[in-house]
């Protein structure tokens, strides 16, 4: 039988891998932006939503699948490859800087159906209301900061 993600994490959360644990936070936090309806993606992003939806938003799925820890389920792999497919064939015309219009756009809710199902994949029911709170405690454990 297949471990649920959750069970991983907070494996690791036990064992203290803090830098995996917020590799994988950073990427729960990066799907929950890109599966969120497009009035909510326009609203959190500060400046271009182009550049930051790539590098705040996207890039971690990448970093992820690069890291890809090899006891992970295949399904999981599968997942977040699909969600970094979809990120790579947004058209042109809806991934344009400063165009808070871009997530009503062509191919948003293709991306926003396959990152649900990535964080399906990383048993978010069971994480989501614990993720802020860990981000928070590596963040002050790694960098000796707050927030």
């Amino acid at each position: 039988m297949e471990q649920d993600f959750s069970d991983h994490f907070w494996t690791w959360y036990a064992t203290d891998e803090r830098r995996r644990l917020l590799v994988v936070c950073e990427l729960i936090k990066a799907l929950e932006f890109l599966q969120a309806p497009a009035e909510t993606q326009s609203s959190q992003i500060p400046y271009c939503p182009a550049c930051e939806t790539w590098s705040m938003m996207m890039l971690p799925i990448a970093s992820f699948l690069e890291e890809f820890p090899p006891d992970l389920s295949p399904s999981l792999r599968e997942a977040l490859a699909a969600v970094w497919l979809a990120c790579n064939e947004l058209p042109e015309e809806s991934f344009r800087c400063d165009d808070f219009q871009m997530f009503h756009l062509e191919g948003w809710d293709d991306l926003r159906s396959v990152a649900s199902k990535a964080l399906h994949e990383l048993d978010w029911e069971n994480l989501q209301l614990h993720v802020d709170e860990v981000i928070s405690e590596l963040r002050q454990k790694l960098f000796n900061k707050q927030g």
